[in-house]
């Protein structure tokens, strides 16, 4: 198995669209090459993608942010998928520890994240890799 952790690039556009698809996200090629390159030029953001043998098969990213209640940077994984197809092969575990990395190297000493009550499996997953369980999410649509 040869696993290649990278940056994004517009050109994966098509399958991370399949990726976010599988979030329950689903979003055409185009606008998601859009969205990988507003994430490109922003200093806060990096967007990875797992590849598996040359194929595209994960990807995750992350969010610093500076707050009132720390000194340092917090990271949100602002998102994580492994294709359906490629689950329980340690991709997952892979992305992870490179978005830790990442948030290590930008002075972060919290990573955390947010995920639908529903998502049971990934709730495992979360749990397994060091993650507790520290509160509720609420959110609001505007407009």
């Amino acid at each position: 198995m040869d696993l290649t952790i990278r940056d994004a690039r517009p050109g994966d556009a098509e399958g991370l669209a399949t990726l976010i698809g599988q979030l329950g996200y689903p979003a055409a090629a185009e606008a998601v090459a859009r969205r990988v390159e507003r994430l490109r030029a922003s200093e806060a953001d990096r967007l990875v993608v797992a590849e598996l043998d040359g194929a595209l098969v994960g990807l995750a990213g992350l969010h610093i942010s500076l707050s009132v209640e720390y000194d340092e940077p917090a990271a949100k994984l602002s998102a994580i998928v492994v294709d359906e197809r490629h689950r329980r092969r340690g991709i997952g575990e892979a992305l992870v520890a490179a978005m830790e990395t990442e948030a290590r190297r930008r002075g972060c000493r919290l990573i955390f994240l947010t995920t639908a009550e529903s998502r049971e499996t990934a709730h495992t997953f979360y749990h397994g890799i060091g993650f507790e369980e520290t509160g509720r999410r609420f959110a609001k649509r505007l407009a």
